[in-house]
C-alpha cells in the first residue's frame, strides 16, 4: 500500500506542476488492448495499421520502411559487364496525424518504395553506367507519439524477399 501512496502522491505533484491528471499520467500511450499493429507487404508497398489508447487529443503515427538493393556497373568499353557495384540501402517513410476519440486513436499508413537512382560513387569509374535493383525490403518500424507524451514502437522484420524490378516504380535519374 505504501507504493500506491507514493504513486498517487507523485501523480498529484505532476498534476499540480503541469496540469496532468494522475489518471492520465499513470496510463500513458499504449497499444490498444495490447494488440500490436498489423504490418503487411504487397509487392513494393508496406501497409501498417493499429490502434492506441491513452492518447491525448491527437497522435502522430510514422511508418518507416528499410530496404537494400545491389548496384551493377556496366563498362562502356570492350568488357561490357555487368561488374558488381556496391550494395546500397535506404529508407522511406510516411506520417499521419489522427485526432483521438476518448483517448483512443486508429491509424492506417501506406508507403510504396521505389528503387532510387544509384549514387555516382557506386561504380569504380564515373564513365560507367550504373543500374540499381532488385529491391529488398528488410524491415518496417511503426512509431506512434501523442501530444501528451509516450511513444510505443513496433518493428517488423521482413523476410529478405526480393521484389522483381518490373513490379517497382523506378525513380527518375537526377
Amino acid at each position: 500500500m505504501k507504493g500506491l501512496r507514493i504513486s498517487l502522491a507523485a501523480g498529484a505533484a505532476l498534476a499540480a506542476m503541469g496540469g496532468i491528471t494522475p489518471v492520465l499520467a499513470g496510463v500513458g500511450l499504449h497499444w490498444y488492448q495490447g494488440q500490436l499493429p498489423t504490418v503487411t507487404r504487397s509487392e513494393s508497398t508496406v501497409t501498417a495499421s493499429g490502434e492506441v489508447g491513452g492518447a491525448g487529443q491527437y497522435i502522430t503515427a510514422v511508418l518507416k520502411v528499410y530496404y537494400s538493393y545491389p548496384v551493377s556497373c556496366y563498362n562502356p568499353g570492350s568488357d561490357s559487364g555487368p561488374v558488381p557495384g556496391q550494395s546500397q540501402n535506404g529508407s522511406a517513410s510516411t506520417t499521419q496525424q489522427v485526432q483521438a476519440n476518448h483517448g483512443n486513436a486508429s491509424f492506417s499508413l501506406q508507403e510504396t518504395v521505389a528503387i532510387p537512382a544509384p549514387p555516382a560513387s557506386a561504380c569504380p569509374n564515373p564513365a560507367w553506367h550504373a543500374t540499381a535493383g532488385p529491391l529488398t525490403i528488410t524491415s518496417a518500424d511503426v512509431t506512434v507519439t501523442s501530444d501528451n507524451g509516450g511513444y510505443p514502437t513496433y518493428t517488423k522484420t521482413a523476410p529478405h524477399v526480393e521484389i522483381p524490378e518490373q513490379a517497382l516504380p523506378h525513380a527518375l535519374p537526377s
